[in-house]
């Protein structure tokens, strides 16, 4: 139950819940402390910022399982300009939730012990890894915030006008949590929770409208410089705006614009106007801002463009455009980036992305309005890493007055012309120059379709060999030596008694046709029709060579399939190396013959009046698979899929000559923000 009391200025009705420890009057906007007795004046309450929030203070509704209602609010603002919302949840348990609300974002957290090893706020960094317990956290930002105004019971002490020093953390799957530093010495605080959504927080129909978005309408205002027609699509949330008209930079804050300074800005070079409402893939945006931003490595300039884009239901998202390439960018949580075991790449959900480039860069330019306070000159330090078409970078950048904060974003390579479809922009788009380091490659479509194609082949190509290894029985169907001794009267005369032949000349026979003896054989019997036939000569040859002029004659059409073979082989020295050339086996294949008896006549042929050998080897197989023809329908198969991927690899090539971290692994040290 609540306690009821009376406001010490106005004396309206004041409440003080459980846990609350001050309460703002609803009447006068006076800030009171509870005690034990009367309330405490404190002060006054400035006047809210009106963020366009869809919650109001006494919003009921449920979350894990308990009821809660809003019961306060209190706005603080940041040293980059700006407010933000921290609701004060009120459980029926009697714990506190605070629900910090900020760019369309709900983080929802409850205060936790934060035990021991908690790091004093001078030694915090972003990007460190802070481990409290077993849950391994990111600093995302260290910085200080003021008290800015306050509504409803709040369940500490507030101090109007009071700066508190914070670490927000970030950890996987969208947890999140604050260090507390205070505004003194005092021992941190921690709250722990995560990301949410309204549908999470179960908000009871009708006390407030969450699908409501920014109430506030765009407003129209003037140059206080130049007199420029000026239109703010985020009245609450500007904080600075670039004059396109005159180069001026313009605050503001309060509502109204003020003259700072004059930007001496170069050529915006914008492809999409400002004010320009546009639809990427079913999301509608307004293009409310363009930052021209550039670095330099190795003395080279190379500039790009941001453009940030309004989304009145999910907050600001940002489109960036670099000689011609596109790219969406969201927000990514520091938590869901993980190490890697190679320090080169980094893993977002599964994913690894390669560092591509660490570079220094500055805004050149600024035009439209944005949600913190932009300089010309603002420097932060970007890493790179790339997964084609997906590109991770982090972006580190200090505070004016102590703290800093890194960023996590992860760009979607966009074609151009789908860019001026969703913005109905006249003409064509510019032609992309070069390759952007995280372009899609265009040929790998190709490939994997290649791929794919070759993969089929290849296993047709399997399923066929296996067909005909099976159905091509190897079978030898004749093999015989033939001794050319024997046959020649001169070399008869060197032969042994027991071999040497007791007719050496055939019947018949002149001596010129004894000196080139002529075989027959067989028959030989084909018994299956169609499959090919393997004709196998070896002969000892010694730097000689021995050729066979051969023919198959069918028995039962006298038809003659003929063939030649050469058996060849020469060796020696020269200069001390030696050489050696051709073989003493040779193999040729004949078409399959149909089935049937047939006779084999071998006539030995070679140079001069000796044969070079006493003798030699024919045989004849059947079902012998040509395993050359296999070769090469293998080759064929994988010839262009392999051209293919030789151009992707080039593609990569030209891509990673571009990066610092190419082949080598090393990076370039001359990487800088230049100077103005």
């Amino acid at each position: 139950m609540a306690n009821q009391t009376s406001c010490p200025t106005c004396s309206a009705p004041l409440s003080f819940r459980p846990g609350t420890m001050v309460s703002v009057c609803s009447s006068c906007g006076s800030l009171s402390a509870r005690t034990d007795r009367d309330p405490e004046l404190i002060g006054k309450m400035a006047a809210l910022v009106d963020t366009g929030s869809p919650l109001k203070v006494g919003v009921e509704g449920r979350y894990a399982g308990r009821a809660f209602a809003l019961a306060g609010r209190v706005q603080m603002s940041h040293p980059l300009g700006g407010v933000w919302d921290e609701w004060y949840m009120a459980l029926d348990d009697g714990r506190w939730g605070w629900l910090a609300e900020a760019q369309g974002k709900f983080l929802l957290t409850f205060e936790e012990k934060p035990g021991s090893g908690i790091p004093a706020y001078e030694q915090l960094q972003a990007g460190a890894v802070l481990r409290l317990g077993e849950i391994p956290w990111v600093v995302g930002e260290t910085s200080f915030a003021a008290f800015a105004s306050a509504e409803g019971e709040i369940p500490w002490k507030v101090v109007p006008g009071a700066t508190y020093r914070f670490a927000d953390l970030q950890g996987a799957h969208g947890a999140f949590a604050t260090l507390d530093y205070g505004a003194g010495d005092d021992l941190p605080t921690l709250y722990a929770g995560r990301e949410v959504s309204l549908d999470d927080l179960a908000i009871r129909q009708g006390s407030s409208d969450p699908n409501a978005g920014p109430r506030l309408q765009a407003k129209n205002l003037q140059c206080p410089q130049c007199g420029g027609a000026l239109k703010l699509h985020s009245p609450d949330q500007a904080q600075r705006v670039g004059c396109p008209y005159c180069g001026s930079l313009l605050d503001a804050s309060g509502g109204k614009l003020a003259f700072l300074k004059s930007l001496k800005q170069p050529d915006a070079r914008m492809f999409i106007p400002l004010g320009t409402d546009g639809v990427i893939r079913g999301i509608p945006y307004t293009c409310i801002g363009y930052l021209r931003r550039f670095c330099k490595v190795e003395g080279e300039t190379y500039p790009w463009g941001e453009y940030l884009l309004l989304d009145r239901k999910h907050g600001f998202h940002w489109l960036t455009e670099s000689d011609g390439h596109w790219s969406l960018v969201d927000s990514v949580s520091a938590g869901d980036v993980g190490s890697h075991s190679n320090p080169a790449f980094v893993i977002l959900k599964g994913q690894s992305f390669r560092r591509y480039q660490d570079v220094d860069a500055r805004v050149d330019g600024v035009y439209g309005e944005f949600y913190w306070k932009v300089e010309r000159g603002e420097t932060a330090h970007i890493s790179e890493f790339i997964s084609p078409p997906l590109s991770l970078a982090s972006e580190t950048q200090k505070h004016k007055g102590g703290g800093e904060e890194i960023n996590w974003s992860l760009s979607t390579y966009i074609e151009p012309s789908e860019i001026w479809h969703a913005f109905s922009l006249q003409g064509t788009p510019p032609a992309p120059k070069g390759i952007a380091a995280h372009m899609p490659n265009p040929l790998k479509p190709r490939l994997q379709q290649m791929t794919m194609w070759m993969v089929m082949a290849l296993g047709a190509l399997v399923v066929l060999v296996m067909v005909i290894s099976i159905s091509h029985r190897n079978r030898k169907l004749f093999s015989e030596t033939y001794n050319l001794a024997a046959r020649i009267p001169s070399l008869s005369a060197t032969l042994p008694d027991d071999l040497r032949p007791a007719n050496p000349t055939p019947a018949g026979a002149s001596p010129m046709e004894s000196a080139e003896p002529v075989f027959f054989s067989g028959p030989i019997e084909i018994a299956k029709g169609g499959q090919n036939l393997e004709v196998k000569l070896q002969a000892p040859v010694e730097n000689s060579w021995l050729g066979v002029e051969g023919a198959l004659v069918s028995e039962q059409t006298g038809e003659a399939e003929l063939f030649e073979l050469t058996s060849s082989y020469f060796h020696g020295t020269d200069d001390g190396e030696s050489w050696s050339e051709g073989g003493r086996t040779e193999t040729v294949f004949l078409s399959g013959l149909k089935p049937g008896a047939y006779m084999l006549r071998v006539a030995p042929v070679w140079e001069g009046s000796r044969p070079p050998v006493q003798g030699f080897t024919l045989e004849i197989r059947s079902g012998v698979v040509r395993w050359l023809y296999v070769v090469l329908a293998f080759f064929a198969i994988i010839l262009f899929p392999l051209l293919m991927l030789m151009r992707v690899m080039a593609f990569e090539g030209r891509r990673w000559a571009e990066s610092m971290y190419g082949s080598t692994g090393s990076s370039s040290d001359d990487s800088s923000s230049g100077d103005d």
